[in-house]
């Protein structure tokens, strides 16, 4: 059976996410910043939303890594840089 592309946009997170199983709370920030970005489009969020969606202070850094790649994957190559 194929997969839909959905389910294929769904896993792209998990393909480009640079972090392993072995750091599940680093990972899950990732993921976290990759789909608040999905969901709310562009635009760059305030670093209060950054560490309010990361959960703790330590993960605001892997949450802007997410958003960032998922910023690029949806908007390509000719998207300005992420800005704070």
């Amino acid at each position: 059976m194929e997969s839909s592309g959905a389910e294929d946009r769904g896993k792209a997170w998990a393909e480009r996410c640079p972090i392993g199983e072995e750091s599940p709370a680093r990972r899950e920030a990732w993921r976290q910043g990759w789909e608040y970005r999905k969901e709310r489009g562009p635009g760059t969020p305030k670093m209060e939303v950054a560490a309010e969606m990361a959960g703790r202070p330590d993960l605001v850094s892997e949450w802007l890594e997410g958003f960032g790649a998922a910023d690029e994957h949806f908007t390509g190559p000719e998207a300005g840089p992420l800005t704070l």
